[in-house]
């Protein structure tokens, strides 16, 4: 049985931007970096055992999980916090070019 994944696409506010700039000087070169940067992120859904009732929620709070780990930024893992800082969009479709026609 193959998992469906969901394809979302998170863009930092201007508010994430000015976190990082607060907090210290050595991340203040990621936040130019992130000015304009959205991400793709994809989530594998549903399976056996799992009942995930909201799907873009549990994006947003991995999301925030993965910020700590690759920038030791720890904000709380909510979607509330999501949404202050990054919006996210559902991909509507994914195309992996790799993949055989």
């Amino acid at each position: 049985m193959e998992m469906e994944k969901s394809f979302y696409v998170v863009t930092f506010k201007p508010a994430y931007l000015r976190l990082v700039r607060s907090r210290s000087e050595s991340l203040a070169d990621e936040a130019d970096d992130a000015a304009t940067q959205r991400m793709i992120v994809a989530l594998t859904q549903g399976g056996f055992g799992q009942d995930i009732v909201d799907e873009e929620r549990q994006a947003k709070e991995r999301f925030l999980e993965y910020l700590f780990f690759s920038s030791d930024l720890d904000l709380p893992r909510t979607a509330e916090v999501f949404d202050e800082y990054f919006e996210l969009e559902q991909a509507t479709e994914f195309i992996d070019l790799d993949e055989e026609l």
